[in-house]
């Protein structure tokens, strides 16, 4: 993944975060459903794919409990951490 491609789409999780934070759950998880579509291809990458997969799993249950900015918090800053390391080392 070029630099590029992974600066657009920690844009896109911090964009989708602010949209919870702010309280529209309803864009926000619209979005959240598209940063998902964008990763999965990206997993067999990963140098830390594992650790993805299970950040995903505590965000998918972040949104079903309706912690919003426990989800916000993992969208812009875990996971994009996770991304820069993996495709940085």
């Amino acid at each position: 993944m070029s630099n590029k491609a992974t600066d657009e789409l920690v844009m896109k999780l911090i964009t989708t975060a602010s949209k919870f934070r702010l309280g529209h759950e309803a864009d926000g998880s619209h979005d959240f459903a598209h940063c998902i579509d964008q990763l999965k291809p990206l997993l067999p990458e990963l140098t830390n794919a594992m650790t993805v997969v299970q950040l995903f799993r505590e965000m998918l249950a972040a949104q079903e409990r309706h912690d919003w900015l426990a989800l916000a918090d993992s969208l812009e800053y875990d996971l994009p951490l996770l991304l820069n390391v993996s495709f940085n080392t």
